[in-house]
């Protein structure tokens, strides 16, 4: 009987774009084309330049594209690609875990070119990579662990979002082709290597956030997964049993508990794609449930900001960790988990969501940094019954219940919000879509005409030859 390791390599060597049932082909473009869209519109931050000037100044050969820069090596591209889309904190969540798609897009668009690949191609190798490491991230501990009495859960000391290079590596072997034997390989290079789970860390540091964020680097997984790859291609070996047994990967991550059917279950018969979220607003994607409820409560009652005297929000605990409540903002990094600014910018521009809401020209008005000091945040009066429900029914420990109080005038109002525009029972439309990836687009250095081409090919990837149609729209070389 193969082990999970093969298992998965196997899954990722055979499946082919014959093998895709047609919804997951549709939502597999919808993510690629919104993550490209996040990556345009990073070009705001100072990460993205940082990440930018350190590709250029590494040199290397101009083998793929930087999205809205130029080329690069096959690492370096995957790293700028990897940093670039998740910048922003506005890719797409999910499937089974938030954040997979960062480092399975880089990884695969950095081979795809690497071979040429055709539109089919990249579907296939992203539609694999996301549900591999979706379904890895899924297998182990999350944020917090279920309990049998209330309140249900308790913190969980262990954490990141770097367990999903098990997609990224799986992404790079399909689209090179590989054979399982290699993918086994790869697998093992990149998850052996891979960062520590140190998201707790910083979830639990309070003070001016950091530029890497959830206690690791998309980028760095990227360029790992894609090195992984092309090591192996060479001959180079890693542990092919790297997610097996008592010693495996859930044990050298430090869970507590390891579900190794998340991963085999129905693998290639059931996909989760349709459980991924689409992000309107540029943070945190638990905020986007009060964001709605402001932005409800304001046109439903004509509350103008100068009349709010009071806001409250009652939701996840994740919304009152230490690096939530920070009162300072001082980066684009602040901007998009400081709770209280998020809740300020949604009042002044909760209906115009862009990512210029991580400029200075923002996070430094006066208004805003008034109205921040009237925001509160307490833990919903439900949440341990609905924690308990979640685990019931096999979800995710975070919720999106919210519910929101605005006092103006002397009037109270209120609404509870569960499951914002972007959540899958409430997708964005591919009008809403395309909208914000023209808006994303306004704030890189590629032409207008080059944008809406790029808009057309990735709605049409299936009938695209050549990968390099694509990414070609995508630079401004």
């Amino acid at each position: 009987m193969s082990g999970i390791t093969q298992t998965l390599a196997e899954f990722a060597a055979r499946t082919t774009f014959d093998d895709l049932p047609r919804p997951v082909i549709e939502k597999t473009k919808q993510v690629l084309f919104d993550a490209i869209g996040c990556a345009l519109g990073s070009y705001v931050t100072d990460r993205a330049r940082i990440a930018i000037e350190l590709t250029e100044a590494m040199g290397g050969h101009p083998q793929a594209s930087i999205i809205g820069h130029r080329k690069t090596s096959y690492p370096l591209a995957a790293f700028a690609n990897g940093e670039l889309i998740s910048t922003l904190d506005y890719e797409p969540i999910g499937p089974l875990c938030p954040h997979v798609c960062p480092s399975v897009i880089a990884s695969s668009l950095a081979m795809a070119e690497r071979v040429n690949a055709s539109g089919k191609g990249l579907i296939t190798a992203v539609a694999v990579g996301l549900e591999a490491g979706g379904r890895v991230a899924g297998s182990i501990s999350e944020k917090i662990i279920p309990k049998d009495e209330p309140p249900y859960y308790e913190d969980a000391p262990r954490h990141s979002y770097s367990q999903t290079i098990f997609g990224a590596a799986a992404g790079a072997g399909n689209i090179l082709r590989s054979g399982s034997s290699q993918i086994a390989n790869m697998l093992g290079v990149a998850g052996t290597s891979t960062s520590v789970a140190a998201r707790i860390k910083w979830g639990k540091t309070s003070g001016p956030l950091p530029t890497l964020k959830y206690g690791c680097s998309f980028g760095w997984m990227a360029q790992l997964a894609t090195t992984a790859a092309l090591l192996v291609e060479r001959g180079f070996t890693g542990d092919t049993t790297v997610l097996d047994g008592e010693w495996g990967f859930w044990k050298i991550w430090g869970s507590p508990f390891f579900r190794p059917e998340v991963i085999t279950g129905e693998l290639g018969r059931t996909w989760h794609l349709d459980r991924v979220m689409f992000k309107p607003y540029p943070c945190d994607g638990l905020a986007h449930s009060f964001i709605q409820g402001i932005n409800t409560l304001m046109q439903q009652h004509a509350i103008k900001p100068p009349d709010i005297e009071a806001i409250s929000i009652k939701g996840d605990p994740v919304l009152v960790e230490p690096n939530k409540a920070g009162a300072e903002v001082r980066s684009f990094s602040d901007t998009q988990f400081r709770m209280a600014y998020i809740a300020a910018a949604a009042v002044y521009h909760g209906l115009r969501p862009d990512p210029n809401w991580q400029s200075p020209s923002i996070f430094n008005d006066p208004e805003i940094k008034e109205l921040m000091g009237k925001v509160i945040f307490v833990l919903h009066p439900r949440a341990a019954e609905i924690i308990a429900r979640r685990f019931k029914a096999g979800l995710g420990p975070n919720f999106h219940d919210n519910i929101v109080e605005i006092t103006a005038g002397g009037k109270t109002f209120s609404i509870e919000v569960s499951e914002p525009k972007g959540h899958y029972n409430n997708p964005m439309t591919d009008g809403e879509l395309i909208k914000k990836f023209r808006d994303n687009a306004c704030h890189s250095l590629v032409r207008t005409d080059k944008v809406e081409r790029a808009i057309e090919r990735i709605y049409g990837l299936e009938r695209v030859d050549h990968v390099c149609e694509l990414t070609a729209l995508l630079t401004i070389a």
